[in-house]
């Protein structure tokens, strides 16, 4: 039993997915290409570092033509989890919302979609009516493929609902993937690696927009040293008031952090002082609860 056991488990993680060759009258495509982490450079330039920072581990891409219509590039990723499946989603949920897999949305000839452990980005060099009824089809033959439904990333809860901009929300693990939504520094003064995980998102309130950032990472110890390489490095000349640090950057913007057991808590790009203080204040109730929902006060 063990024996047949291991021998399914080494057939599943050995499947390969095969993309619709056809998915719409008069379309035809190339042979199906598959792109394995040490090839992603050769594949693509310096986006190559986004998606090497959710591990994903296989890349299935497959182009389609047909004449007098721009080429659709299909590019599905398998991830090792549903939260990176997410994650890689997170990146720009910006257009029209599309009713395929656990979420998709589509703008000017590019849809994104997500379902389960699998990340779909299909893109038109120029967008037609046509294109975009086919990209839909395709994505949604695509999903079928995909197995079951996954969960979201349960840092998602470390971020307070009120004032939160749902669509600017960014999950990720990485440094690389950090600077790639928001630049913060060329060094990793926060010690990202793909052992934290970090949730990203704008608030918005009548004094103006703040960025937050949490950052989860294995142990206390780990918080306590990217606490101290962050305000060494970030706001030096910071003041620290209790458990918080906080300091105005040149644009006059504020920058305030704080540590919640294994968890530091960022706000970023915030109008005023008050602000700032505020938004570090919620977020610390709110962590020190565990981020349940309904503890947003």
């Amino acid at each position: 039993m063990i024996w047949l056991l291991a021998a399914l488990l080494m057939l599943d993680n050995s499947a390969e997915i095969q993309l619709p060759a056809s998915p719409c009258p008069g379309w035809t495509s190339d042979k199906q290409r598959r792109v394995l982490p040490s090839d992603i450079f050769d594949y693509m330039n310096g986006a190559g570092e986004l998606y090497l920072g959710y591990s994903f581990k296989k890349l299935y891409v497959r182009e389609y033509n047909k004449k007098g219509q721009p080429s659709l590039l299909c590019e599905l990723y398998e991830l090792p989890s549903s939260a990176d499946a997410y994650g890689l989603f997170s990146q720009d949920r910006t257009g029209e919302p599309i009713d395929i897999g656990q979420e998709a949305i589509y703008a000017s000839g590019l849809l994104l979609a997500w379902h389960g452990r699998y990340f779909l980005r299909i893109l038109a060099d120029r967008e037609t009516p046509e294109s975009k009824l086919c990209s839909i089809k395709l994505a949604r033959l695509v999903m079928k493929l995909c197995g079951p439904p996954g969960e979201k990333p349960s840092a998602l809860e470390w971020l307070p609902k009120r004032g939160l901009d749902e669509k600017s929300v960014k999950y990720f693990h990485t440094h690389s993937c950090l600077n790639y939504f928001h630049f913060l520094s060329t060094q990793n003064i926060l010690r990202l690696s793909t052992s934290t995980e970090a949730v990203m998102g704008k608030y918005i309130t009548d004094k103006g927009k703040s960025l937050v950032l949490v950052v989860g990472y294995p142990n206390e110890n780990d918080a306590r040293s990217a606490w101290n390489q962050f305000c060494s490095s970030y706001i030096p000349g910071g003041t620290t008031l209790g458990r918080y640090a906080l300091d105005v950057l040149e644009d006059k913007t504020w920058v305030g952090i704080a540590r919640v057991r294994n968890r530091l808590l960022i706000v970023l790009e915030s109008p005023s002082k008050q602000e700032c203080m505020t938004l570090l204040e919620r977020l610390v109730v709110y962590n020190s609860k565990k981020g349940e929902a309904g503890n947003d006060k």
